[in-house]
């Protein structure tokens, strides 16, 4: 232990002055925040002008839709023929699939609140680009609401290819996210990875016959054995909701690798089978703040063997099954609001930096069918602030872990910081700080660290340990400009430094206590009218460190929910 935390040491006296010193600057040569853009009133009241507030007493009149389509013809360079063609095969969304997510109705007490939560849901569809509520006083102590959407293309296929850590992975995808106008999900896939090779089927539904619940089905046959999943939730889906309820199963067969120095060094098979249900109670939102109770009952069996085709495995996982009532306590503080370009391209991103604390407690028993008596304990939480108008922290924690005679095991706990901060104008200058360690996993379970997983200058799943540590520094630049009223693009200079690696019962390293360091660049492309918010990776990456097996330079493709 003694010997880890030198190393903890070593590398946060060597790593982080430099990110400090780059911090530092950030803080001291912070700008002003950018003059508002000026407010036109012919789409609605400007903020501050006679905008309806919490205390106003009025009530909702009525509630307008106005669903619009992919492309503009009213805008320069959208009336072209195929745009046109675009908008006229494309099905928007039905008005009613907008008005049945929205938390206020004709005759409710109008609240500021929950128009602002209204579009948080809104936006969390990928069918549309972007969500805004408009208030609209009438007269009479009333106020209508005006819903503007803009929709994005749907129906997408086609070949995708994604390198990272010098292994490539083929991707084919027919999915319409937004089925009819509907709202539904359709998905057809065939995956080809370092893993296996899967061909999925999946449907999801958000607004199950019209209300709150939500319907995911998948199925999936792979190389390696088969997938199939069921879950029907009627969710907590605003912050004042009373009620949730849950269940969802999972089956699942498949060959496990276990990774070392980046190559695969052992397979087993791996049967699972996982079974869940709860119910959970809430006293609503008071004073922005909710708090939420569940109680529930998972049952969870792992069977491990030798995989088909491979020889017996010399590492081969015990048995297991898990079965336990659990209760569960959730806090959630109301610190949302808006930014754009920060992890994605133009869209608007919702943020919460209030205090968010998830903690469960279970006790799986050999009463109840378990081959284990544990204590199931599962926890996360995450803070955020503003030290200035142009910067935000954002802070998280997690951790699991099953308490027995003999202490913990298969325990993972880990944190992560991220500091942004405008430069350059509206450009973004980012440090992120990420640590991870276990105790005691089950054999099947690694922490891995490699190109697939932040250190971008070397091999996928390079390092192996129970101790995991990263740091990120990312200038990020972003064009305001949309290429061909289709794509909009970015940039980015990194630097990525880390280590996984192990420390036995004595204190004394077992393997790999030296920093791995790499520089790079790259391209960011994101679709302005894909329903998938994903971006398109392109890195170059240089390791600094490393033996002769270490390409000199790493080449990534991806895609990405974040920058």
């Amino acid at each position: 232990m003694r010997v880890a935390a030198s190393f903890s040491s070593r590398f946060l006296s060597r790593a982080l002055p430099f990110a400090a010193l780059l911090l530092a600057g950030q803080l001291a040569g912070a700008q002003a925040p950018p003059a508002a853009i000026p407010c036109n009133s012919e789409k609605g009241p400007c903020p501050g002008a006679d905008t309806p507030t919490e205390s106003s007493g009025l009530k909702v009149r009525e509630i307008h839709i106005f669903t619009r389509d992919i492309f503009d013809p009213d805008k320069p360079g959208e009336n072209r023929a195929l745009f046109r063609l675009a908008d006229r095969l494309h099905r928007t969304t039905r008005p009613q699939v907008i008005e049945r997510q929205l938390l206020l109705r004709p005759g409710d007490e109008f609240s500021a609140a929950r128009v602002a939560e209204s579009e948080r849901l809104l936006r969390k569809n990928r069918y549309l680009y972007d969500a805004e509520i408009r208030p609209v006083p009438v007269g009479e102590g009333q106020v209508d609401l005006e819903v503007d959407t803009r929709d994005v293309w749907s129906l997408k296929g086609g070949l995708g290819l994604k390198r990272s850590g010098g292994a490539n992975t083929l991707h084919f995808e027919i999915q319409d996210a937004n089925f009819l106008g509907l709202g539904k999900q359709l998905t057809v896939s065939h995956v080809k990875n370092v893993d296996r090779t899967a061909e999925l089927l999946q449907y999801e539904d958000s607004n199950v016959w019209g209300t709150r619940g939500r319907l995911d089905l998948a199925y999936s046959k792979n190389s390696d054995g088969r997938t199939s999943a069921f879950s029907l939730e009627r969710p907590f889906y605003s912050l004042d909701t009373r009620w949730g309820a849950g269940f969802a199963t999972n089956l699942d067969d498949r060959v496990d690798p276990l990774y070392r120095n980046g190559h695969v060094f052992e397979r087993f098979r791996h049967q699972e089978d996982f079974f869940e249900a709860y119910l959970g109670r809430s006293p609503g939102l008071a004073d922005g703040k909710t708090h939420r109770f569940r109680a529930g009952f998972t049952y969870e069996r792992d069977r491990f063997g030798r995989g088909s085709g491979f020889a017996d495995p010399e590492i081969l996982p015990a048995d297991r099954t898990l079965s336990y009532p659990w209760v569960s306590f959730e806090y959630v503080e109301d610190g949302y609001f808006k930014e754009k370009d920060l992890d994605r391209i133009n869209r608007t991103e919702d943020l919460n930096i209030g205090r968010e604390v998830h903690f469960r407690l279970g006790w799986s028993s050999k009463a109840v069918g378990a081959t284990l008596d544990r204590a199931i304990v599962q926890t996360a939480g995450s803070l955020g602030w503003r030290p200035g108008p142009r910067q935000l922290l954002l802070t998280s924690f997690h951790g699991g872990t099953r308490l027995g005679g003999n202490g913990a095991d298969d325990m993972l706990v880990g944190g992560s910081f991220r500091y942004f901060a405008r430069d350059f104008g509206d450009q973004l200058f980012v440090v992120s700080l990420g640590y991870d360690l276990a105790h005691q996993l089950d054999a099947e379970n690694q922490l891995l660290l490699g190109g697939d997983t932040g250190l971008r200058g070397y091999p996928l799943r390079y390092l192996e340990g129970d101790r995991r540590l990263l740091l990120t520094v990312e200038q990020r630049f972003y064009s305001d400009r949309e290429l061909f009223h289709l794509l909009h693009a970015g940039a980015a200079l990194f630097f990525d430094a880390g280590s996984a690696w192990f420390e036995d019962g004595e204190g004394r390293v077992a393997a790999r206590r030296k920093l791995y360091k790499d520089v790079g660049l790259g391209l960011r492309i994101g679709p302005s009218r894909s329903s998938r918010a994903s971006m398109v990776h392109f890195d170059v990456a240089f390791p600094l460190d490393g033996g002769s097996s270490i390409r000199r330079v790493q080449w990534l493709v991806s895609t990405s929910e974040t920058f």
